[in-house]
């Protein structure tokens, strides 16, 4: 699907009023899961979380990829939450409702994006599939956007070393600040490896700590066997200690840049 905006009404809209209309009572033989109706599956979808969401993810898209195209309809329905995120977060996106775009324009290329990165999705990808798929969409936009950026459509469980490859590993400290949450954090992110002010570990557990929604940081926190409470100390610590860095940074040079 094109990442193109196609009415005025919006495809969020569009897709909301088709999965109320007709297909939420929907019942359907899924590869893998069974027989459900489109809702209960969703629900299922929304209730799980780690091993058991992967597998019900997976199991949707190796059957989009066989041809179910019902699959894959449930599989966007659940990441239009993450596609609307990313239509307010994304760089190029939050520029395009600056030009002779509209918000609704701006997320119907997100879900276009997302619908692409559903129907590309490696299927060697077993694990953390959905943050796979979330990630994979922002790569699809950033391309869109930069035609002549040469990253590659990568998807991995380290959920952070995709955004450095396309910030680019020498990525210079010029950041515009606050225009982006997620470019700022992936500059500053990629100069704390750069420097070894974080090792990739706490890189990796602060960008999905940051970046994730509050049932995701529940998941990295069973990802990493320990409490919610002990997950935010651990994350407390890695901001602290890159806070002294950037500080120690700035007292060295005078500035940030």
């Amino acid at each position: 699907m094109s990442t193109t905006t196609p009415t005025q009404t919006g495809l969020l809209e569009a897709l909301r009023t088709e999965w109320s209309g007709s297909l939420t009572d929907r019942e359907h033989d899924f590869a893998g899961i069974g027989i459900r109706s489109c809702s209960e599956l969703e629900l299922e979808l929304k209730a799980a979380t780690g091993r058991e969401q992967d597998r019900l993810l997976h199991a949707l898209l190796t059957a989009g990829h066989d041809g179910d195209a019902l699959a894959e309809r449930v599989v966007l329905q659940h990441m239009l939450p993450k596609a609307v995120h990313l239509a307010r977060t994304c760089r190029g996106l939050r520029a395009l409702t600056l030009s002779d775009h509209t918000p609704v324009d701006a997320v119907s290329t997100a879900i276009g994006a997302m619908w692409e990165s559903i129907r590309r999705y490696p299927l060697n990808r077993v694990e953390k599939v959905k943050a796979n798929i979330g990630m994979d969409a922002l790569l699809i936009v950033n391309k869109s956007m930069s035609p002549g950026d040469p990253s590659e459509h990568v998807t991995e469980d380290v959920y952070l070393e995709q955004a450095l490859q396309e910030q680019g590993k020498s990525a210079t400290l010029e950041p515009e600040w606050g225009d982006d949450t997620f470019h700022d954090l992936v500059t500053v992110l990629t100069w704390a490896i750069d420097t070894e002010a974080l090792t990739p570990d706490d890189v990796r557990l602060l960008a999905r700590f940051d970046l994730g929604e509050l049932h995701e940081r529940d998941e990295l926190a069973e990802d990493l066997g320990i409490g919610r409470a002990s997950l935010t100390r651990r994350v407390y610590r890695i901001r602290v200690k890159l806070m002294e860095a950037v500080q120690a940074h700035i007292r060295e040079n005078g500035t940030w840049a």
